[in-house]
C-alpha cells in the first residue's frame, strides 16, 4: 500500500537571536517538507509560545509525543511561537488550521469571556485547587458553552505556576508597584489585574520581554518561576518578589470538530495521554518552582523578596476585580466553591 505523505511545518527563516532572547519568525504551515509515516497514523499538531525546555513541552508534550507514537498518532509540537502568537494560534485552532494550542485562560476570554475566569487573581491557592476548579461544575459548563459557540474545546489545564513579579527593586506593597511599567501578556485581564494591583501595565509578547527589560523599555515583568528561569529574566532583573498573584494553568485547547470526528476509542487514547501529560507537567513545575527558588536564594543570582504584603494585594483585587470584568459573578462563584472546599477539608482534618 502506498504510504501517505503528511505536510510538516518548516521554518521560513533561521531564528534571530538578540542578546540572549530568541526571536522566531512565523512558520508557514503550508510550506511542505514531507516525511513518510504510518499510513494509519492520525497527525496532531500542537503549538505554544513556550521554549522547548519549559515544563509544558519538556515534561508534557514531548513525552506525550513519544507515548502516542506507538498508538496510532503522529504528534507534531511547535514551541516558542514558531507558528504565531498565542492569540493567533487560538484563532488557528478555532478555524481548524491548527489542532491544539496551549493557551492561558485570558486569551480564550477574547472568544468566550467567562473562559478567562481561572486567570482571576487570588483565586486558587495551589495546583490542586486549580485542577479542582478546572474540572468543577461551574467551569465545565463554561467550557461546554464555549465549545458550542466557537469550536474551542478545553481538554486539559497544565499547571503553569504561581506568577511572581520581577523588577530592579523589591515589590512588597501596592505602593511599590505604582509608576512601575510592568510587562503583561497582551490580554485585557492581565492589564486590568496589574492596574488594580498598582502598576502601569504594558502588553508585550513573551519573546520580546528580555530585550525590553535589557533596554529599559519596561521596568518589570510577572511570570511563574520556571518561565522566569527558562527565559533567563534573572539576567536582566535584580529582584523577584513572591506575590503569587495568579496560581495559573495553561489550557490545552483543541478543535471541537476534530475531536468529535475522531473514532471514540482513538479519542479516548489521546485524552488519556493528555491527562498523563498534565500530571507530569504539574509534578515538574512544582519541583522546578521549589528547586529554582532555593538555588536563587543560595546563589543570589536574583534577590528573592518573600516578605510581601500579599493580603494588601488580595484586598485590592477582591474589591475591584469583580466590578471590572463582565464575569464577576462567575469569579465570585468559583471563589466561593474553593473557599467551601477549603472549609470542608479543614473540618475533616
Amino acid at each position: 500500500m502506498k504510504k501517505r505523505l503528511i505536510t510538516m511545518i518548516t521554518a521560513g527563516a533561521s531564528a534571530l537571536v538578540l542578546t540572549g532572547c530568541a526571536m522566531f519568525q512565523p512558520v508557514d504551515v503550508n510550506r511542505a517538507a514531507v516525511e513518510e509515516v504510518d499510513p494509519d497514523a492520525t497527525t496532531i499538531r500542537i503549538g505554544n509560545v513556550y521554549e522547548a525546555s519549559h515544563p509544558v513541552n519538556s515534561c508534557g508534550l514531548e513525552p506525550m509525543k513519544e507515548e502516542l507514537a506507538g498508538k496510532g498518532f503522529n504528534v507534531l509540537v511547535y514551541p516558542a511561537a514558531q507558528i504565531g502568537s498565542e492569540a493567533e494560534m487560538v484563532e488557528q485552532v478555532a478555524t481548524g488550521a491548527l489542532d491544539f494550542v496551549n493557551s492561558g485562560p485570558s486569551f480564550l476570554g477574547a472568544w468566550h469571556p467567562e473562559a478567562a475566569v481561572l486567570d482571576g487573581a487570588y483565586l486558587a491557592e495551589d495546583a490542586a485547587e486549580l485542577q479542582g476548579a478546572t474540572t468543577g461544575e461551574i467551569m465545565s459548563g463554561v467550557f461546554d458553552d464555549m465549545a458550542a459557540e466557537t469550536d474551542l474545546r478545553v481538554v486539559s489545564n497544565f499547571y503553569y505556576g504561581a506568577r511572581q513579579v520581577t523588577a530592579n527593586k523589591p515589590v512588597r506593597t501596592p505602593d511599590d508597584l505604582r509608576g512601575l511599567k510592568i510587562r503583561t501578556p497582551d490580554a485585557p485581564l492581565y492589564l486590568t489585574t496589574l492596574s488594580i494591583m498598582g502598576a502601569t501595565a504594558t502588553p508585550m509578547a513573551l519573546s520580546e520581554v528580555y530585550l525590553g527589560l535589557q533596554q529599559n523599555t519596561i521596568d518589570a515583568q510577572e511570570n511563574p518561576i520556571p518561565t522566569i528561569a527558562s527565559a533567563k529574566f534573572y539576567e536582566v532583573q535584580d529582584y523577584i518578589s513572591i506575590t503569587e498573584h495568579i496560581v495559573q494553568g495553561v489550557y490545552l485547547v483543541g478543535n471541537e470538530r476534530l475531536l468529535e470526528s475522531m473514532d471514540p476509542s482513538k479519542r479516548d487514547t489521546l485524552l488519556a495521554a493528555i491527562d498523563d501529560a498534565r500530571v507530569r507537567v504539574e509534578e515538574c513545575t512544582l519541583k522546578q518552582e521549589k528547586e529554582i527558588l532555593a538555588d536563587w536564594k543560595e546563589t543570589e543570582e536574583i534577590n528573592v523578596v518573600e516578605d510581601v504584603d500579599i493580603q494588601a494585594f488580595r484586598d485590592l483585587v477582591a474589591e475591584e476585580l469583580p466590578k471590572r470584568v463582565t464575569w464577576g459573578d462567575t469569579y465570585l462563584a468559583v471563589k466561593k466553591s474553593l473557599e467551601d472546599a477549603r472549609s470542608d477539608a479543614g473540618e475533616e482534618n
